[in-house]
């Protein structure tokens, strides 16, 4: 069992399961507190950047 406090890409949670596959594991299952989403900000807000 994975556990991430914030999922953005799934990227790192690939990443485990892979190396735990890879050393055998027959299943691999992931939990997740949130879900970070991209937000497009308005053009005022993004001339800071």
């Amino acid at each position: 069992m994975l556990v991430d406090d914030v999922r953005t890409t799934g990227a790192t949670l690939d990443q485990c399961a892979a190396v735990l596959r890879e050393a055998g594991a027959a299943e691999v299952r992931a939990i997740t507190v949130a879900l970070a989403r991209r937000v497009s900000l308005p053009e005022a807000d993004r001339a800071g950047d």
